[in-house]
């Protein structure tokens, strides 16, 4: 749901669009984008269901449209993703031979749908229709074939994901780094839709911190204009302060420096299991080598 309403601002939509399939080059305009309808029909077992995209626009050009466009996205690996797409953009094609049959106009526009993987495991099967299918090889040549346009966030390049421009590109920095255990270094790049944004983050981390700081934040600072860097400074200070504060509560001078040691250990194992910090950058931030990080903190690379 979060993702959803995220990538329905047709900002982050267009944004998605050019980044992955025409390496950052503005080719669709996000005024030149409006909603369709996502709701499809299918029969099966005698019985009329319905199946939903994630997200789907026209893009148009004055009022005729150029193409359907959609967004799926996937935080698991599906070796079955092929036919879902091809349900999906098979639905939007049955529409248009419903409503040109009887036209002058035979021609329909073409349907595009992106899948948008966010999960840390490979997606070890196929991305395209053969791949689900076992086909006796003298029928081979006589099966069509149809792929999906797959893009998992955490194989992209540092190049592509600077190519983004919206809000997508701080999704896809976190998500980068979260999944390839580098440590998570945000910029200050202003949020337009700071609550979709951070809520994401949240969400698929599994960390409330995020959520939380942003949520202590006054009016007056959100109106400002919020980034990922300020929101992740305050999280780390606000770590060291606990550190500090549990060191100082345990007593004499040196149960001082080892309670604080403790609490500032705790904090930063909490950020290398979240994803947040590697082994070797939170080592560094604790003065200690990775062998000494690892055998206080019970974490080995």
């Amino acid at each position: 749901m979060t993702t959803k309403t995220l990538e329905s601002h047709n900002k982050v939509f267009a944004d998605i669009v050019n980044g992955l399939l025409f390496n950052g080059e503005t080719v669709v305009e996000e005024n030149a984008l409006t909603s369709a309808e996502k709701d499809s029909q299918y029969k099966t077992d005698g019985k009329i269901r319905s199946q939903e995209r994630d997200v789907s626009k026209f893009w148009l050009d004055a009022n005729i449209k150029i193409a359907f466009v959609g967004i799926e996205n996937q935080s698991a690996v599906d070796e079955l993703m092929p036919l879902r797409i091809i349900s999906y953009d098979g639905s939007v094609y049955r529409s248009q031979y419903q409503s040109k049959k009887d036209s002058k106009n035979k021609k329909c526009y073409p349907v595009i749908t992106l899948v948008i993987y966010f999960g840390k495991d490979d997606w070890r099967y196929g991305k395209n229709l053969h791949s689900c299918l076992a086909i006796p090889p003298k029928l081979l040549p006589f099966v069509s074939d149809y792929k999906m346009n797959f893009y998992s966030i955490k194989d992209l390049t540092k190049e592509q994901v600077e190519q983004f421009k919206s809000d997508f590109r701080v999704i896809a920095e976190f998500f980068y780094a979260l999944n390839n255990g580098t440590e998570y270094r945000p910029t200050n790049q202003r949020l337009e839709y700071p609550e979709e944004v951070i809520d994401m983050i949240s969400i698929f981390s599994g960390d409330e911190r995020f959520r939380d700081e942003y949520n202590s934040m006054t009016d007056e600072t959100k109106e400002g204009g919020v980034s990922m860097c300020e929101i992740y400074d305050k999280i780390l200070q606000e770590g060291e302060a606990r550190g500090e504060a549990r060191g100082e509560a345990r007593g004499e001078a040196r149960g001082e420096a080892r309670g604080e040691a403790r609490g500032v250990l705790k904090i930063l194992v909490e950020l290398v299991k979240d994803g947040i910090l590697t082994l070797s950058d939170a080592a560094k931030r604790a003065n200690m080598t990775v062998d000494e990080f690892e055998n206080q903190s019970g974490l080995k690379a």
